[in-house]
């Protein structure tokens, strides 16, 4: 093996590990310096994330087959890379907390996330997000007075982890098998009608931003095992989260919005269009932790992230919309109709606010790093699939 290869394997076990290490360093200083140390964890992070992205870990054995050590595809590597982004925006929207459980929730979470997502078996990657949601519950629900707030939180999860390992005693491929595994999978990444209609608190984004890109991303892997049926069921329950999001309004239940870009994200997955789905994810990653009220933020703007949920251009959603339709008419024309007819319908919520439909550019440091990396993705993902990146 030679020097290169081993200095690029090094990198990439170095960035899956980083966060865990991060975990640690954040919780163990003070809560005047936790916020600076997680930035700078944070950044590095990403700075890892995008070299293992550059420049991938596979050797070449005797037998000549390719052992792929750290990642999967440019698509899975590249949602790693959201992940990471997806930290540092959660560090620079949250002040420093005084638990020391739930500052370091974020890193622990993306760690355990980009774990499942490099794991060999995509089965042992759903065990490993059992253990994520395990550890975030736990965290929520140390304190006396939390356990009904945990509990909240995991029931549903619960359903699609029994779902998805109902799944694996089935024979492979079958139509039982892969609407059981769809359905698990949706209701492990938290899409509507599965997610929650309650208030949530902000700080519960810790986890579920990380174990829902995590879950999408493992959906892309699962295809094989669930067959066709699969597929069709991820593009249903996708339909259908659009359906729900346009009739009800957005207005009035946030988080319907928040979970828009993941029932997209599950439609690209079930036609195959992973680079679109990946589009979707940043947008999940990048804005949807911004529409929660903290309580600090009175009256300010975050019409940005509406803007970036709502699938308005220039933002990569935005592209990720004019991928998917170009590619689910060859797959249904019934089923692109009534994705551009969700689609109009979460628009013209939008449009109806005269805020919502200006380009508004944010005050705060996460809002305009967000709005950046919304605007580069939605150039350069077309960019690199031209180049044959993807």
């Amino acid at each position: 093996m030679s020097i290169s290869t081993q200095i690029t394997i090094f990198l990439g076990a170095l960035a899956l590990v980083w966060p865990f290490i991060g975990a640690l360093l954040v919780a163990v200083v003070s809560v005047d310096r936790s916020r600076l140390w997680a930035l700078w964890v944070a950044v590095f992070g990403c700075f890892l994330t995008c070299l293992a992205f550059m420049c991938p870990t596979s050797e070449r054995s005797v037998s000549g087959n390719i052992i792929a050590m750290w990642q999967d595809d440019s698509v899975q590597r590249a949602g790693r890379v959201l992940l990471s982004f997806g930290l540092l925006l959660t560090v620079l929207e949250n002040l420093p907390l005084l638990n020391r459980g739930i500052r370091s929730l974020p890193h622990v979470s993306t760690a355990l996330s980009g774990v499942a997502c490099v794991a060999q078996d995509p089965v042992m990657g759903v065990g490993i997000l059992v253990i994520e949601l395990a550890w975030g519950v736990g965290v929520f629900a140390w304190r006396a007075g939390q356990a009904l707030a945990g509990w909240n939180l995991m029931r549903t999860r619960l359903v699609g982890v029994f779902l998805v390992f109902c799944s694996l005693t089935l024979p492979k491929g079958t139509f039982v098998t892969g609407l059981t595994l769809a359905c698990g999978v949706v209701a492990l990444a938290g899409l509507a009608p599965f997610g929650r209609s309650e208030s949530e608190e902000k700080k519960q984004m810790f986890l579920l931003l990380p174990l829902a890109t995590a879950t999408l991303l493992l959906a892309m892997r699962l295809r094989v095992f669930g067959g066709e049926a699969f597929s069709l069921t991820l593009v249903t329950a996708g339909i259908i989260s659009v359906g729900i999001t346009s009739c009800v309004g957005w207005r009035t239940e946030p988080h319907l919005l928040r979970t828009f870009p993941l029932a997209l994200g599950f439609i690209a997955v079930g036609v195959q269009a992973d680079v679109a789905a990946l589009l979707f994810l940043s947008g999940w990653c990048c804005a949807s932790g911004a529409l929660f009220d903290d309580g600090r933020d009175q009256g300010h703007d975050r019409e940005w992230a509406v803007r970036a949920l709502a699938c308005f251009p220039p933002n990569a959603p935005f592209v990720g919309c004019l991928l998917l339709l170009s590619i689910v008419p060859d797959w249904s024309w019934s089923i692109a109709t009534l994705i551009v007819v969700g689609l109009l319908l979460v628009v013209m919520q939008g449009v109806s606010d005269q805020k919502s439909i200006l380009l508004t550019w944010p005050e705060e440091a996460a809002g305009k790093l967000a709005c950046f990396l919304l605007m580069a993705m939605s150039f350069l993902v077309p960019l690199a699939m031209m180049l044959g990146a993807f």
